[in-house]
């Protein structure tokens, strides 16, 4: 904005009245009247000299004015410019961008939401994409631990306090331990795609405790397997990319395979008891649904709902001299909700609860079905992250089971890279 140069009037004014009084001082006229007539030129000259004066301080404030004008508009351009090449790094790291101009007076349009370095310490599967052409590579360390009690009583009851029968105690700790690939690519800005295998190792300590009318007896058993867990692909993409003040939302799907050892492929002995732990679900599963992040600087609210399916299969074996037929395996809903607190450019936390309804699962065994109750799993989720470089983090993420069907604690240490 150019304020236009103002015509300086009070200099024609100014000679006009000089000429003016030069003619009269020219002309014959009468004392008297040429007193009045001098009287009434010194209160227009006054006059004219109030008026340049104010015009003075006019000019002043515009000058003033367009200062700051100026230096809006420079800022402006600043911030424009350092988005446009940030956007344009991230697609094609080296590259320059002009820096963009918008018209004086009217308001930016609001670039989109960058959810910071908070986003690293949420829960896996949600997050912001990796940049277009770029990978990811995050190896981590998972460990899940479950121990479940069980209290069976087989025989009758005479009067209430006096059984005639046996007890049996069951404790049973089941340790799990996973190293874990992970690798992510940035196919466009809006588009991730993503492949995970896991390394486990499962073992499971059982406690049989049996107290009879004659006499206790107390059995541990003890079972372990090695090898790699199921296998997993993933795509996401950004369906918005979060302009005025909307929050970003993510769609996600995932197909997990039947890679790792199922329950119903371990080994067992002639009762059909299990002489080995299963290290996969036994069955194919598909997911589906969407993640949102919501950036309230500098907190990120986060909340995701998905849908898991798990593909019916035919078992066809016998175990324990019981047919097993067409089984079809449980199917679940999984919702999670919470936040991230940055609390420096390095250092982010998060806090949520993550739950899971599990459907019942049915199976044929010989000649009839059996079916199981419906679980409701719960979790407290916490998360941490420390960014070592603008590539490199560290990442610890953490669950506690609030239910009674939820694992006890599963911890996930990780090291994102981005290259």
């Amino acid at each position: 904005m150019v304020i236009a140069e103002r015509v300086p009037w009070r200099l024609v004014l100014l000679c006009l009245a000089s000429v003016l009084i030069l003619f009269l001082s020219i002309v014959p006229i009468k004392a008297q009247d040429a007193r009045a007539l001098q009287k009434h030129l010194k209160e227009i000259t006054d006059e004219l000299r109030a008026q340049s004066a104010r015009m003075a301080e006019q000019d002043r404030l515009l000058k003033q004015q367009q200062s700051a004008i100026d230096a809006q508009h420079d800022q402006l351009t600043k911030i424009n410019g350092g988005n446009a090449q940030n956007s344009n790094q991230n697609s094609n790291p080296g590259a320059t961008s002009a820096s963009p101009t918008s018209p004086v007076g009217e308001a930016p349009p609001k670039p989109p939401q960058e959810p910071p370095q908070v986003v690293q310490s949420l829960p896996r599967g949600i997050a912001v994409l990796t940049p277009e052409g770029h990978f990811t590579f995050q190896p981590s360390l998972e460990y899940t631990q479950t121990t479940s009690n069980r209290l069976v009583f087989e025989g009758i009851v005479i009067v209430p306090g006096i059984n005639l029968g046996e007890v049996t105690a069951t404790t049973d700790d089941r340790s799990i331990l996973s190293a874990v690939l992970d690798l992510r690519y940035g196919v466009t800005s809006r588009l991730e795609v993503e492949a995970r295998l896991p390394f486990t190792y499962s073992d499971d300590r059982a406690t049989f405790l049996v107290q009879g009318p004659a006499d206790t007896a107390t059995q541990s058993i003890f079972i372990s397997n090695t090898g790699i867990g199921d296998m997993e692909f993933a795509a996401r993409y950004q369906i918005n990319d979060g302009r005025d003040d909307w929050p970003v939302f993510v769609a996600n799907s995932r197909i997990k395979l039947d890679t790792g050892t199922g329950p119903f492929d371990v080994k067992r002995d002639l009762a059909g008891i299990a002489r080995g732990v299963p290290l996969g679900s036994g069955f194919m599963g598909l997911e589906g649904g969407f993640s949102v992040l919501k950036l309230s600087d500098p907190v990120v609210l986060y909340g995701s709902g998905n849908f898991i399916y798990q593909v019916p299969e035919d078992i066809n074996k016998v175990i324990g001299n019981v047919p097993v037929g067409h089984v079809t395996p449980s199917n679940s809903i999984n919702v999670t909700m919470g936040f991230g607190f940055a609390v420096n450019p390095d250092f982010s936390f998060s806090m949520g609860y993550e739950h899971n309804h599990v459907f019942p699962q049915t199976t044929e065994l010989g000649t009839t079905t059996q079916t199981t109750t419906p679980l409701e799993v719960g979790a407290m989720t916490l998360g941490m992250a420390y960014r070592l470089s603008p590539a490199v983090s560290v990442n610890a993420n953490f669950e506690f089971g609030v239910t009674q069907s939820a694992p006890d604690v599963r911890a996930v240490f990780s090291v994102p890279v981005t290259f």
